[in-house]
């Protein structure tokens, strides 16, 4: 927790916002899990992933994407790092543009 708050630079946020932040990641993953899940199941699966998310079970959802799919705790690993890495390199961007060390390209690409 404290190694990914001081990546994540908000450090100095108060724990009440930190936990906000904190979870938003959290779903963010797992978002982004289900999104890269989804573009490797067939038809049949993704009918059955969905109607295990849209009951909320996701103990079952976890369950069944790890029943198809080898190595799925580093999948998820591998997934959480990218989306922690991203979230870093948009931080320290935004940080920059707002020292006025760097110029937005655009307003959505910062």
């Amino acid at each position: 927790r404290e190694e990914l708050i001081k990546k994540l630079g908000i450090e100095h946020v108060d724990i009440e916002q930190q936990d906000i932040l904190l979870n938003d990641l959290a779903s963010t993953v797992y978002s982004r899990v289900i999104a890269k899940v989804s573009d490797k199941l067939g038809a049949k699966d993704l009918d059955e992933l969905g109607q295990l998310i849209d009951r909320g079970d996701n103990d079952a959802v976890e369950w069944f994407i790890k029943s198809k799919f080898d190595h799925y705790d580093k999948f998820v690993e591998e997934t959480e790092q990218e989306v922690i890495e991203e979230i870093a390199n948009n931080i320290q961007v935004m940080d920059a543009v707002y020292k006025g060390e760097k110029k937005p390209s655009s307003m959505l690409n910062l």
